[in-house]
């Protein structure tokens, strides 16, 4: 079987077949794929085969708003056995909250985040890093509203405190560190993109299998 790193393309990922790949690449300017014999070396590559790292987040929250504890947890994926994958259960980092599955994928966000911020801190990276996530709450949160929600104080257009707040606090605090750091770097400001979930990219369906591996109990990363 061939399998398509799409390092350039309208979302970067592995594929397993050429349909899905055309589709990424198509139409895209400076498209940049490459073709390999097994999963494990398209993943890795796509993470080594350019500019910038590529990190996959996504969060699993079983029967999401029906039970009062949800099994819940959130994935990060760096690349094939890369020591940075983690599987993280919400109970172990966020005790005192009702799990939702928007406050899983906003803790799979602050957990890259503090990772990058931590390798900035210790000179240890080498290169900027693009944040991947199929949910269009967790990039647009954070690409556009959260600024916003900042200046009002942390309220909604109703007056009401933003839900989540905790969470954005902390993640802006991040993001702050990160683009002055990137700025003295001259890199161009960390942003998140949003991938299409359940299209075939490997990629991030690693960090799904991650996240549910942390919603059934496995704490690593």
């Amino acid at each position: 079987m061939v399998y398509y790193a799409v390092v350039e393309g309208f979302n970067p990922g592995v594929y397993d077949n050429w349909p899905a790949c055309a589709v990424e690449i198509n139409r895209y300017n400076g498209a940049y794929y490459e073709e390999f014999y097994s999963a494990e070396e398209a993943l890795d590559f796509l993470n080594q085969g350019g500019p910038v790292e590529y990190v996959f987040i996504d969060g699993a929250c079983r029967g999401n708003g029906m039970y009062e504890t949800p099994e819940a947890g959130y994935g990060v994926y760096y690349g094939p056995y890369s020591h940075r994958n983690a599987a993280v259960p919400l109970w172990t980092v966020d005790p005192d909250m009702r799990p939702t599955n928007q406050r899983a994928e906003l803790l799979a966000l602050t957990h890259a985040l503090a990772n990058i911020e931590l390798d900035l801190r210790n000179n240890s990276a080498e290169r900027p890093v693009r944040i991947f996530s199929d949910s269009q709450y967790v990039v647009k949160s954070f690409n556009e509203w959260s600024e916003i929600w900042r200046n009002n104080g942390w309220k909604n257009k109703s007056g009401f405190t933003v839900t989540n707040f905790d969470l954005f606090w902390n993640i802006l605090v991040y993001k702050d560190l990160i683009n002055q750091e990137y700025e003295a770097r001259g890199w161009y400001d960390i942003e998140i993109c949003y991938v299409r979930g359940h299209c075939g990219n490997l990629a991030n369906y690693q960090a799904d299998r991650l996240a549910n591996r942390g919603a059934d109990g496995e704490d690593f990363g």
